[in-house]
């Protein structure tokens, strides 16, 4: 009975799925290529990032609002390794170390991060543990702004995607002469999916270990699994840490997508989307979030569109506000209907959270 309402639960996330993307091309015959690359590329990049959130909430029910911290310390700290210009003057610094070893470093200075952000914060619970995170993002996003000799500031970091296109694969550039899209974008693209793959692939075998069932344990009750004889504070330790480097990764990737990072791109509203991301696949699943992140990236690009043609007389600022007020129309009707997500169970939802 089980296996049969997960078959079915998929079957309804795939053919939803399907039908959004079939709906962009529908509503933009012309361009559709470009738009549907640039859908599945910030698809790619979120969806990665609410897996790393979900190893938080769904696996460890760690209520954490300050996602967005460490997407922009796997960003920063990889950009700050690698050649780039920065700050006001645009400084260009032409030595560094080859992409794959910052990004290493990068990844790992985000699950530093968590642990450092961890350590004083993981015996809070619930909305205490969510307040302490949303000021960590705060922090962090003010630093990197005013720090402008070292991060470049509100001027930003440019003049490193070379670091990352060199090694963009050849057909790449063909499909983009004919196809007539972005190479660049579309490298990032296909590394946002891989890096999902491999991130799935590794997250399935963790769920079925005693780690995972051990993470599990500590969300549905703590104090018992400390009664097993099991350290609860350590695991959600390297639960905060596992979750805050594939967060790094993706912050990385929307870093390179961008083409110039600035520190208004870690904002609160980027953790408010990683979330919807999240809730909309299925709290506690490993694939429900890229089900959530491409129907909702349909959602995000395609109420530009139906907001101008109901509000046409409407200026730029009015229809950007429309256009949220769709949005969250749009995903409420999805939360009636579906209300523990695309893949979620109902349970998963439930705010004990630690």
């Amino acid at each position: 009975m089980i296996t049969k309402r997960f078959s079915l639960q998929y079957i309804f996330a795939f053919s939803l799925t399907i039908f959004s993307i079939y709906l962009v091309f529908f509503l933009n015959p012309e361009g559709a290529p470009r738009i549907v690359l640039n859908l599945f590329t910030f698809a790619g990049i979120y969806g990665l990032s609410a897996i790393g959130l979900n190893v938080h909430f769904g696996w460890t029910g760690l209520l954490n609002f300050g996602h967005a911290s460490f997407m922009g310390v796997g960003a920063y700290v990889t950009l700050l390794l690698m050649p780039h210009a920065a700050g006001r003057e645009g400084v260009v610094i032409t030595t560094g170390l080859p992409f794959f070893a910052a990004l290493t470093i990068g990844i790992i200075a985000a699950s530093l991060f968590g642990l450092l952000l961890g350590l004083p914060a993981i015996r809070l619970r619930g909305d205490y543990l969510a307040i302490v995170t949303i000021a960590a993002a705060e922090i962090f996003r003010l630093l990197v702004r005013d720090l402008e000799s070292i991060t470049g500031g509100v001027y930003g970091i440019i003049n490193y995607t070379e670091n990352f296109q060199r090694y963009r694969p050849s057909f790449i550039d063909d499909l983009s002469d004919n196809l007539d899209f972005s190479a660049s974008q579309g490298w990032v693209c296909i590394a946002a999916w891989i890096s999902i793959l491999f991130i799935v692939l590794f997250l399935k075998r963790l769920n079925n270990s005693p780690w995972g069932r051990a993470l599990r344990a500590v969300r549905e009750d703590e104090d018992a699994v400390r009664a097993m004889g099991k350290n609860a504070v350590w695991l959600k330790l390297q639960s905060f840490m596992l979750g805050a480097g594939i967060a790094g990764l993706s912050g990385v990737l929307l870093a390179f997508n961008y083409g110039s990072l600035e520190s208004t791109v870690f904002i609160p509203l980027l953790t408010f989307y990683v979330w919807a991301i999240m809730i909309l696949g299925g709290v506690g699943t490993i694939t429900g979030p890229i089900f959530g992140s491409i129907i909702f990236w349909v959602i995000i690009s395609e109420t530009d569109r139906l907001a101008y043609i109901l509000f046409e007389n409407a200026n730029g600022q009015q229809l950007a506000g429309v256009r949220f007020l769709l949005v969250g129309v749009l995903i409420m009707f999805l939360m009636i209907f579906r209300p523990n997500g695309l893949l979620g169970k109902k349970e998963e939802l439930l705010l004990d959270v630690k």
